[in-house]
């Protein structure tokens, strides 16, 4: 498989964790942690516990990495799955100005 194959599927799972991931604590702070699948249960439940070992954004962090790197593998990427690129804000030196009439 090429690189250029995994690096899509790569985006890709990357993604998709984020968003299940969030959908996933949303429901379980709604109420409805039970109606998730096991496997949503037990990354949410490991989320939980690292919370009392650090911050939220670590936890959240490191949460969506598993998740990411077990889709990966679900969806045929080869190897380990590589790490996300740094986002790039896509406004970067492009100021916006609004005109006042």
């Amino acid at each position: 498989m090429s690189s250029s194959s995994n690096a899509g599927i790569a985006k890709k799972a990357r993604t998709k964790a984020e968003a299940d991931f969030a959908t996933w604590l949303m429901m379980a702070k709604l109420g409805g942690f039970d109606d998730l699948p096991s496997s949503a249960q037990s990354f949410l439940t490991n989320y939980q516990t690292r919370l009392e070992t650090m911050s939220e954004a670590e936890s959240t962090a490191l949460a969506v990495r598993e998740v990411y790197s077990v889709y990966y593998s679900e969806m045929g990427g080869v190897g380990a799955a590589p790490e996300p690129k740094a986002r790039t804000p896509t406004t970067e030196g492009k100021l916006v100005r609004s005109q006042r009439p």
